[in-house]
């Protein structure tokens, strides 16, 4: 009888097989995900327009409309990692003026349009879930499952992923959140976007007229914005633009003019720094605010000296708000000046000096008649006392421009309006920055003022003619019962005060 050698199979490690029963899984929904991002995006022609939906994978969710040349519209409207895409590739003008020949009002040609956009929409639903089993096919076979059981297994639950997905995106999915959108693209062109957000599809044709300048053109449209017709119009009864930290550089006002035109401004509030070294010669670039067209209201910063606020007095709309009040069809602001601003040979107060102008500030405050909507400074610290005050504070001195509310108080840094002046220059420079405030006529909840701000929009520009960043927030609030009894006891008590329109009252 034979002895037969039996080999046994050595035994596997546990801790390898453990990972890799992880690995397998997480790595076939990579490999999913990779496939299916490759694959997914639809287009579709609807006469004069062609345009394309995107998805993508991204933290945190949102949706965009794409305009090449002119920029994106973006908004975070839901929790899930996916990025939504719909790019407008092509309009053709000739074509969409015909079509609107037929027309007597284009709303009714957007009623038409709007059942095909449905209609393509869920084709690319439809769409989508096909190439998410398409991809999950793929993943199979890279995992060598090669018979079609398996294969079809894989594609389905490809397909159902894809459609589970996309269901609790649609269910999450807050279409209110474009009411705050931000805006990436040409200078010369953000304040015809904004409108478009506001009023929807019936400026089309203006669309399509703009694509053939800019495609024509570019060069001269963004050197020469003044040439564009302004169309941005929006809900404020009052806009006032806030700039600082301008430093001399004159570029600054080549960034402001434009605004001022397009978004239709009534008043610019500069809240300080406008030089670097507070010499008169300096000064010299202020003649280009006689330019503007509209009311010019100046705080001084800690750059500016007793100097450069003599030569500005000078400036026909301008007016030097050094500590006291200032009245703009109703709406009141209390402006108050960085202290180093008092001397020419003081470029940065103390912590201790800053205090106790601080208090000074609020001592004033006490003395007002009536009701303040707008609190001016340079420097945030001088607001300490009386931030819980004041619905509005507007500073700037750190050039980071920043909008947040605290408690019941909305505080706008506008940056640096001049991209830091000649610091810019350096390795990493700032933004030009503005924000462009708008006030509504109304009592503001709980406050029994006159106006009460409605939205902010934060504007950035990277290079003059460049890159644009606009960050639009919505800040009006739904007034209570509550609000409305307080407001009543203040119309008892006094309510306003009573001062002229333009006229400016200084300590």
């Amino acid at each position: 009888m034979q002895n037969r050698k039996v080999t046994e199979k050595p035994e596997a490690n546990p801790v390898f097989t453990r990972v890799r029963q992880i690995a397998r899984p997480v790595l076939a929904v990579l490999l999913f995900l990779l496939f299916f991002t490759l694959l997914a995006g639809t287009s579709g022609e609807f006469g004069p327009f062609s345009i394309r939906f995107d998805l993508g994978w991204g933290w945190p969710g949102e949706s965009s409309l794409v305009m090449p040349l002119l920029g994106e519209i973006k908004a975070y409207t839901h929790r899930w990692p996916v990025l939504l895409s719909l790019r407008v590739e092509k309009i053709d003008p000739a074509l969409l003026q015909h079509e609107l020949a037929g027309y007597a009002n284009p709303q009714e040609y957007l009623e038409e349009l709007l059942p095909r956009l449905r209609r393509f929409f869920y084709f690319s639903l439809a769409q989508l879930a096909i190439l998410g089993g398409v991809a999950g096919g793929l993943v199979a076979l890279v995992f060598g499952r090669r018979d079609l059981h398996r294969l079809w297994r894989a594609a389905a639950a490809g397909s159902l992923g894809v459609l589970l997905l996309l269901g609790s995106v649609a269910l999450d999915y807050d279409r209110e959140a474009f009411k705050n959108p931000r805006y990436e693209g040409m200078l010369a062109f953000a304040p015809w976007v904004l409108h478009l957000v506001d009023q929807g599809l019936a400026y089309l044709p203006e669309l399509g007229e703009r694509l053939s300048l800019v495609a024509g053109n570019m060069d001269r449209l963004v050197t020469q914005v003044d040439l564009l017709t302004p169309l941005a119009k929006a809900d404020g009864e009052i806009k006032i633009l806030h700039v600082s930290d301008i430093h001399n550089n004159p570029a600054a006002f080549e960034f402001i003019k434009p605004l001022i035109e397009g978004f239709a401004v009534d008043l610019v509030i500069d809240t300080g720094d406008l030089t670097d070294y507070g010499t008169a010669i300096e000064t010299g670039l202020a003649g280009q605010i006689k330019t503007l067209g509209v009311p010019y209201l100046f705080i001084p910063g800690n750059h500016d000296s007793p100097e450069v606020i003599n030569s500005l007095r000078r400036l026909p709309n301008l007016v030097v708000l050094r500590r006291g009040t200032y009245d703009f069809q109703g709406l009141t602001i209390l402006g108050w000046e960085d202290p180093a601003a008092r001397s020419s040979g003081v470029l940065l107060a103390e912590d201790e000096e800053l205090a106790g102008e601080a208090e000074t500030l609020a001592a004033y405050w006490e003395n007002l008649s009536g009701e303040v909507d707008l609190l001016a400074i340079h420097n945030l610290k001088l607001a300490e006392e009386v931030k819980d005050r004041v619905p509005v504070v507007l500073h700037g001195h750190n050039h980071r421009a920043a909008v947040f509310k605290e408690e019941k108080t909305w505080f706008i840094n506008a940056g640096t309006s001049g991209a830091a002046g000649l610091r810019g220059l350096e390795n990493d420079p700032p933004p030009y920055s503005v924000a462009l405030l708008h006030f509504n006529r109304g009592e503001k909840p709980g406050a029994g003022a006159a106006f009460h701000l409605s939205a902010v929009d934060l504007i950035r520009v990277y290079s003059l003619g460049g890159k644009l960043a606009l960050e639009r927030m919505v800040v009006d609030e739904p007034e209570t019962t509550a609000d409305r009894e307080k407001d009543v006891d203040r119309e008892e008590d006094g309510g306003e005060n009573g001062r002229a329109r333009g006229h400016a009252q200084e300590k």
